[in-house]
């Protein structure tokens, strides 16, 4: 959570001092935007840097396309894409979604954790 004063890269650095398997934490507006955050240092990247404007977009549109269904299911909190190469996490507030991404070794019951970590940063309404 973070104290008054506290930024988004404040948290990313806790976030990454929680698990070295996390790889990359960023807030992205509704329209893809990397508000904040970044890579862990030393980490490379699993997509080429011109696929990077359309990962983001591919995350908000989901995003979006999640929205449909708020009427039948509630509102989307979370959500887990777990591929062979790595575990996508988008944590969705309403006014931003945070990005973040983690080796495939990462135990899903560390989830929990990092939402709380994240505690009120994500404004649900």
């Amino acid at each position: 959570m973070l104290k008054r004063g506290e930024s988004f890269d404040d948290l990313r650095i806790k976030l990454f001092k929680f698990s070295r398997e996390l790889r990359y934490a960023a807030v992205l507006d509704k329209n893809g935007r990397i508000v904040s955050g970044g890579m862990r240092k030393g980490v490379k990247a699993l997509e080429p840097k011109e696929e990077e404007l359309r990962l983001m977009a591919h995350v908000v549109s989901e995003s979006i396309a999640r929205d449909t269904w708020d009427t039948y299911f509630g509102k989307t909190i979370y959500t887990i894409v777990r591929r062979e190469n790595v575990i996508l996490m988008v944590f969705q507030g309403k006014k931003q979604l945070i990005f973040i991404t983690a080796e495939p070794t990462f135990g899903l019951e560390k989830i929990a954790i990092v939402r709380e970590m994240l505690g009120q940063n994500i404004q649900y309404d």
